[in-house]
């Protein structure tokens, strides 16, 4: 992308700040952004924890790791933890807060957004199933492992009219595209 992902615009506003306002407007009190490859020390994120995953090259799943294991340090009877991908910048607050009100209604569910049938992100991860997350291992697993394995009986479907929840930013084509749609 020729800069870290997180730093790339839109509207004015990084990637990653797109992602902690839509968190925290959905209702998310507590938010930590895990960064890797590309450190963000120079962010300034006002209220957000900003913890470093220094094994980032084992994928996205140590990141998850890593930030799972920083907010049960801080709320160790954390009952879910949100996941939202830095590449995902157009989801909506209101597309969180349902998927929150959903786990409310619902404990121990697995939660994802779909538009039209197609899944997205971000998933909303009940902690019956961190042990399981925590355990899986980033250099031969992915959090897909457990979605599509020990967690298929859990995880239901929240239907959004959210097109952002399918956006996945991975090159300068899809960032194009990106710019260039409506929301």
């Amino acid at each position: 992308m020729g800069q870290p992902k997180a730093l790339l615009e839109l509207d004015g506003l990084s990637f990653v700040e797109q992602g902690v306002a839509a968190v925290r407007a959905g209702g998310c009190a507590r938010v930590i952004v895990v960064d890797g490859a590309h450190r963000l020390d120079g962010l300034a994120l006002a209220g957000v924890e900003l913890v470093h995953n220094d094994r980032w090259q084992l994928g996205p799943l140590s990141s998850v790791q890593v930030g799972l294991r920083r907010a049960l340090e801080l709320e160790p009877g954390l009952a879910g933890l949100l996941v939202h991908h830095v590449e995902r910048p157009r989801v909506r607050g209101q597309t969180i807060a349902g998927l929150l009100a959903a786990s409310e209604r619902e404990p121990g569910t697995l939660w994802q957004p779909s538009v039209g049938g197609r899944s997205g992100h971000p998933m909303l991860w009940p902690g019956e199933l961190f042990d399981a997350l925590l355990g899986l291992d980033p250099a031969r697993d992915s959090a897909r492992t457990l979605v599509r394995g020990a967690a298929a009986g859990l995880r239901r479907k929240l239907a959004v009219d959210d097109r952002g929840v399918l956006d996945n930013i991975d090159t300068p084509a899809d960032l194009a595209r990106l710019i260039s749609e409506p929301a």
